[in-house]
């Protein structure tokens, strides 16, 4: 899971990159763009006090870019049937822990943040336009390209991520064969204790 962790980083370019010119205006490609510019705006306004201040750079993250993720969406797929066996009190720890996993991902992207131009291709419409995919390419020097896709859906009359896939590989499905193994070995309330014991590890 490391290793995709430190490919997942990443992702936060998407949110904090410049963007060039978009192919389309889709709803959810506009969202994109609004949060975007919204991160540089908040890194590039002070970016000494963040890059020297992790609670800020926490504090970003959840105000601006997670709002727009589904988590929990994300937590039963990445759970499969195991979210299922659950009990409410499991769920909502389990959702808990792998937000918070995600918060302390985005903040350590944050301070890698170097101005990657994001270019936007055309959005793909599924499911009768109330589920999309919002592609992109992160253009790195040299003339290499990331390419990250944000599966993204219609709730109560908002768009929200409930999955990230950078370079062909999926967030959701990569976490649910870590966690599933975890799981199978040492059960769900250990995998719980594992995400809080690293997120402390990680700080605040």
């Amino acid at each position: 899971m490391s290793r995709f962790l430190a490919g997942f980083s990443v992702s936060l370019m998407m949110w904090g990159g410049l963007a060039v010119a978009s192919t389309s205006e889709h709803e959810a490609v506009r969202l994109v763009k609004e949060t975007t510019d919204r991160v540089v705006n908040e890194i590039q306004t002070d970016r000494e006090s963040y890059m020297n201040n992790e609670s800020l750079i926490y504090d970003l993250v959840n105000e601006v870019v997670l709002p727009h993720f589904n988590f929990e969406r994300m937590s039963k797929w990445v759970l499969g049937r195991y979210w299922r066996e659950a009990s409410p009190q499991q769920r909502e720890r389990f959702e808990k822990e792998f937000r918070q996993l995600l918060v302390k991902t985005y903040a350590t992207a944050l301070t890698q943040y170097s101005d990657q131009e994001i270019a936007y291709l055309p959005v793909r419409v599924r499911t009768e336009g109330e589920d999309v995919l919002v592609r992109t390419e992160v253009r790195q020097g040299g003339g290499y390209t990331i390419p990250i896709t944000y599966n993204m859906h219609r709730n109560d009359d908002r768009w929200m991520v409930y999955d990230v896939t950078i370079e062909g590989v999926s967030l959701v499905s990569n976490y649910r064969s870590s966690f599933a193994g975890q799981i199978r070995s040492h059960g769900i309330d250990r995998l719980i204790s594992m995400l809080a014991e690293r997120n402390q590890s990680l700080g605040r």
